[in-house]
């Protein structure tokens, strides 16, 4: 069997691959973190004039050390990092890897209890066109403890609703890499 998650940041990941983690290995399922690096040309003007390699070498370098960590607890864990939409992307990809099971974090529900789906295009997306069975990871609740922590404490796994969203998420991704390698 093989499970993918859909991998937005450690942080905003964490309950997401936790339970997919643990689904995986107790069923002996290879696991792939899948994160999708919104393109720079599709995102905006700002989004390219910011633009260099940082935000996919980041995301690569956050999907290997999750991707260490898991194989540390006896995961058979593996990374992918894409650059394109995200929502179109990981379905994509879903139906070019015959995944069998995709877990996919969701945005807060608020006062909303049946998924957030019209709040989370990216989630909506996935539900209408994923070929494949769809676990939502709800980002509002506790899922309890399913191992140690990858990274501490955690949000959502998918935040990025609007082209302004991805640009922003990038210009972290810029800062973040800069202050961690000032040139």
């Amino acid at each position: 069997m093989k499970f993918v998650v859909a991998f937005s940041s450690p942080k905003r990941s964490e309950k997401t691959v936790r339970m997919a983690a643990a689904q995986a290995k107790a069923l002996d399922a290879e696991l792939i973190l899948l994160r999708i690096v919104p393109d720079p040309v599709k995102v905006g003007v700002v989004a390219q004039l910011i633009s260099t390699d940082r935000p996919y070498n980041t995301a690569t370098r956050q999907v290997e050390t999750i991707v260490e960590k898991l194989r540390s607890e006896g995961v058979n864990a593996s990374g992918m990092v894409k650059i394109g939409q995200v929502a179109k992307g990981i379905v994509s990809t879903i139906k070019e890897m015959q995944a069998d099971l995709l877990f996919l974090g969701t945005s807060g529900t608020g006062t909303k209890k049946l998924f957030a789906l019209a709040q989370d295009p990216i989630a909506r997306y996935v539900f209408d066109h994923c070929p494949i069975s769809v676990c939502f990871v709800r980002g509002d609740i506790n899922i309890g403890s399913a191992g140690t922590e990858l990274v501490g404490d955690t949000t959502n796994v998918v935040d990025e609703v609007s082209e302004e969203a991805h640009a922003e998420e990038i210009r972290e991704i810029i800062e973040e890499q800069h202050s961690e390698n000032p040139d």
